[in-house]
């Protein structure tokens, strides 16, 4: 039961709207009594006070403190009996909420009181330099060419539930806006070594990328504000690895618990041992995802069968100039001139398919957090299917399947289990109110609608009794 997070509802009260003429009364005993000067009082005005008293309701009050000027329009609307029914911390709103709104002939409504945020546009003191995330041709660029990140946070920012591998030049632990999520792991270029730290910068600028601490009033956003970051480092001060420090550092990464794997790496011969490792870990369930590369070729570990290749795309939505091209390029993402952390609790901006690669990491957690069973070929496809196309009409490969789309993806994510509109991977009463809530047309678009699941895929712009029944036909747990 999510309550209290944004996303969520207050687990303290529930607003209830009652039919004309109906009002409540406190007893001296504690209990309430119901009254009804236009619909006739009838045995269910006892089972409602039963539920009083069993919900342990403390206060009902209108749930408006500011009583609207045009209260002839705010009576025909229905807002002066909105009630607010004050209950204990933690209280299962949704039992409670579906349990009343039985009453139909006292009760017209009865709905958890939601909680949300500003619309997706976080407070950190440089996103408005962040074209990747939200464009708005704030920097010169064409808007919307972005992973339209603002519009994936409004449905979800992620958890600490899920992990994220930074393989890269270590990871700046206490970094201001990544402090508290780092998980200090190894150096595998120094053999032995437990030094995870960051002494160059590239693995903090990537794991700001993917994960820095979205709303916090500082720095920048990351793909998913909250997700765990293991920080394995496999490369020397100066950024130069082997094959061999790599793989050590993936199958590290997969024993350790990392959900994804990220690798802004580039080296441009096949290596066993490392296609080996990229191998074991897909076949264990994390997904490992790679830079196309900045150089022209068949580039490793992104063009491995089992892991995702990278290309970079510019705030113009064209390929950035140096963004490898080949079949192995899965998706793109924002590469050119991006902002991010950097060693030193600094910030910077770099370029390259690096830079592209934690942005499909970070959504990949993201992902993950809302639908904790996707194997690392649901998160393939979904990622793929999802992604805006660019270039050439289809699949091409300076694009691949196209720029990544955070939206979308999540959206996509909640068809994998139908009916589940919230990340708690059940269908129940809280998905059935989501519907209800939204229903009408999809504003932000067909496929762009949490709610809309019907029918299967993109949905038909509308929430309607189509999607009703599509809750109620997938009720229970998700498979």
């Amino acid at each position: 039961m999510m309550a209290d997070p944004v996303g969520g509802y207050e687990s303290n009260r529930l607003i209830i709207r009652v039919k004309p003429g109906v009002t409540f009364s406190k007893l001296l005993t504690g209990d309430w009594m119901l009254h009804s000067n236009i619909v006739p009082l009838n045995p269910q005005s006892d089972a409602i006070v039963s539920a009083m008293r069993h919900w342990k309701v403390m206060a009902i009050e209108s749930a408006l403190s500011v009583v609207p000027r045009n209260r002839a329009l705010a009576s025909q609307l229905g807002l002066d009996r909105s009630l607010r029914l004050s209950v204990p911390v933690g209280t299962n709103i949704p039992a409670m909420a579906a349990e009343l709104a039985a009453f139909g002939s006292l009760i017209e409504s009865a709905q958890p009181d939601g909680i949300g945020s500003i619309a997706g546009v976080p407070n950190d003191a440089s996103f408005n330099l962040q074209w990747n995330m939200n464009n708005t041709g704030q920097t010169g660029g064409t808007t919307d060419a972005d992973v339209d990140a603002p519009e994936a946070w409004d449905l979800h920012q992620g958890s600490a539930s899920t992990v994220l591998a930074i393989i890269d030049t270590g990871v700046q632990a206490d970094h201001p806006d990544l402090q508290g999520r780092v998980i200090p792991g190894i150096d595998t270029y120094q053999e032995g070594s437990l030094d995870s730290s960051d002494l160059h910068g590239h693995g903090s600028h990537c794991a700001g990328v993917a994960a820095a601490t979205g709303n916090d009033g500082i720095g920048v956003a990351g793909v998913n504000w909250n997700t765990k970051i293991l920080a394995i480092r496999c490369t020397s001060s100066g950024g130069g690895t082997t094959q061999t420090d790599t793989a050590e550092a993936v199958i590290y990464a997969v024993d350790n618990g990392a959900d994804i794997i990220s690798m802004s790496l580039q080296f441009s011969s096949n290596s066993a041992i490392l296609s080996s490792a990229v191998a074991y870990a897909y076949d264990s369930g994390v997904l490992p995802i790679a830079a196309a590369g900045n150089i022209v070729g068949s580039i490793y570990p992104g063009a491995y069968d089992k892991c995702m290749a990278v290309a970079a795309t510019t705030r113009f939505d064209q390929r950035w100039s140096s963004s490898n091209q080949g079949p192995q390029v899965d998706v793109a993402a924002p590469g050119e001139g991006v902002f991010s952390c950097w060693k030193l609790s600094g910030y910077n901006t770099q370029s390259g398919t690096s830079m592209a690669t934690p942005h499909v990491s970070g959504l990949a957690t993201l992902m993950l957090s809302y639908h904790p069973s996707l194997s690392p070929a649901q998160i393939e496809s979904i990622l793929k299917s999802t992604a805006d196309d660019k270039g050439t009409p289809g699949y091409d490969q300076q694009f691949g399947h196209g720029r990544i789309n955070a939206r979308r993806a999540l959206v996509e994510v909640a068809q994998v289990c139908p009916g589940n509109t919230n990340p708690d991977t059940q269908v129940d009463v809280d998905d059935l109110l989501r519907v209800i809530n939204a229903w009408g047309v999809c504003s932000a678009g067909i496929g762009m609608c949490i709610a809309d699941i019907a029918p299967a895929g993109p949905g038909d712009g509308m929430i309607n009794v189509d999607d009703l029944l599509g809750v109620i036909n997938g009720w229970g747990i998700c498979p």
